[in-house]
């Protein structure tokens, strides 16, 4: 099985006609309108931050011909500088773009925060405990008694979930019940369980979702106004649109757009473990367990917490471990890469959305970015 064929078994990808359908069922939306565009990256050039510039332009020409499908953005921070910033197919640095499953890595900085602040206590947490107004669950049994947040975090609830069993426009396949029921948390207690929570890894776009609501039980509010309070403007984020859902509900699964800028910061936080100009964001605890392996899965990846990993290779002096290479992904290409041993983070938005062209921000990235680090020795 090949990388992109293995991914597409775990990763959530929802067809157009699917997100026409999952927009109409969204009865409210959260839009953040800014009075000004924040505007404070440090600009340099790539040759001064140790790329080889001739492999960069190779590449930026290859995607304005069309090799890697529709690519709309491509963003490269090294060393803190903004280094590249290219723009295509009529997308500018203004305009904010769905992100998809790069949602749920934002969440997880969510759950950190909360974490940090005494609002959660821990990752053993049970599901249950958190939603105390569902007095009654279909279902129940020991095995759903006991779901801890951290089986959650990485998508290893069991339950009875498979989001490949039909299409996605597929009245069949349960992300689509999901967003068309009246409450989406009630949808998910109420499932079937299938496996032992922390044993097997299923793709749940509905695990996601529940983080929203365990979020908004233990914060008193929303996660995107959480996230408005205590991750966006603490990171002069002000353009961002989040979807909501069912009752209000954040969703924390898939419903995020954002301008590609903005998607760098998320990234370069994480780089600097934690930090916003020497202003602590998320705990360096939070950061580094959320973002290691926690799940093997098909080679060359693993997953964390709503974070994918996979290894830095092909750099000298470099051994590859698991985790090398932390990936906030989602359909489409919507990417951020943290790596950190490059200090380097690259964002790529797109719409790839079908067939061979899914997924080629993997491929550039290995092909030329890292090619391109001509000081590529492990920092």
């Amino acid at each position: 099985m090949t990388r992109t064929e293995s991914h597409r078994r775990l990763q959530f990808t929802v067809s157009i006609f699917t997100c026409f359908i999952l927009c109409l069922s969204l009865p409210s939306c959260e839009v953040e309108s800014p009075s000004s565009i924040t505007d404070d990256w440090k600009i340099s050039t790539s040759e001064a931050q140790g790329f080889d510039k001739s492999v960069l332009l190779e590449l930026t020409n290859r995607i304005q011909a069309g090799t890697y499908g529709e690519i709309h953005s491509l963003l490269i921070v090294r060393h803190g500088y903004l280094v590249l910033e290219e723009y295509y197919r009529g997308y500018d640095r203004n305009r904010i773009h769905p992100v998809y499953s790069v949602t749920k890595s934002v969440t997880s900085a969510l759950i950190g925060i909360a974490m940090d602040q005494g609002k959660l206590k821990g990752t053993d947490g049970k599901l249950l405990a958190f939603f105390p107004e569902y007095t009654s669950v279909a279902n129940l049994d020991a095995n759903k008694q006991a779901i801890t947040l951290a089986d959650v975090l990485t998508m290893r609830a069991g339950f009875d979930w498979n989001e490949q069993i039909a299409p996605y426009g597929d009245p069949r396949n349960p992300t689509y019940q999901l967003a068309a029921s009246s409450d989406w948390i009630k949808y998910m207690l109420d499932l079937p369980m299938s496996d032992r929570p922390g044993t097997r890894f299923r793709y749940n776009s509905g695990c996601s979702v529940l983080l929203g609501g365990i979020l908004r039980n233990a914060t008193g509010v929303q996660a995107h106004e959480f996230a408005r309070n205590y991750l966006f403007q603490p990171l002069g984020i002000v353009n961002v649109q989040w979807e909501t859902g069912a009752q209000g509900l954040t969703n924390t699964g898939w419903g995020l757009s954002m301008q590609p800028r903005d998607m760098a910061k998320i990234g370069f936080l994480y780089l600097k473990n934690g930090l916003w100009e020497s202003k602590r964001i998320i705990s360096e605890d939070w950061v580094k367990t959320s973002t290691e392996n926690h799940v093997d899965l098909s080679d060359p990846f693993s997953y964390g917490y709503q974070w994918w990993l996979m290894p830095l290779e092909n750099v000298a002096g470099h051994s590859p471990q698991a985790d090398d290479i932390k990936i906030a992904w989602g359909w489409g290409d919507q990417f951020i890469f943290v790596i950190p041993s490059l200090d380097m983070v690259v964002v790529s938005t797109a719409g790839n959305f079908y067939g061979p062209l899914e997924d080629q921000a993997i491929d550039f990235l290995r092909d030329y970015i890292v090619r391109a680090v001509k000081d590529a020795q492990p920092r």
